[in-house]
């Protein structure tokens, strides 16, 4: 089974680094991607991040409104506990895992 991961970055350098570490660690880069305000402001959150509970979303869609950055991982359950010490150790927030 696989889970949605998202978590926040001060800005969309920060999140593209991340996706440097991530990828140097053995994940598929094309499970990830970056959100960054002016996508969001494109295109509904709920399409940009399927499978995130209307709570979160909303929390998510704030981080947009202020600046921030999403990361979104779509990884095998397997995988999740080692993507959140990545995403820890390189200053991501607000990280949480859904089901699909």
């Amino acid at each position: 089974m696989s889970k949605t991961v998202v978590s926040t970055f001060e800005n969309e350098r920060r999140a593209a680094r991340l996706l440097d570490a991530v990828i140097a660690n053995g994940f598929d880069s094309r499970l990830f991607s970056v959100i960054n305000p002016q996508a969001a402001r494109a295109s509904s959150l709920e399409s940009l991040i399927p499978n995130v509970p209307g709570t979160q979303a909303r929390l998510y869609q704030r981080h947009l409104k202020m600046g921030d950055s999403l990361l979104v991982a779509r990884v095998r359950e397997d995988d999740v506990p080692r993507l959140i010490r990545i995403l820890q150790s390189t200053g991501a927030h607000q990280i949480e895992a859904f089901d699909q």
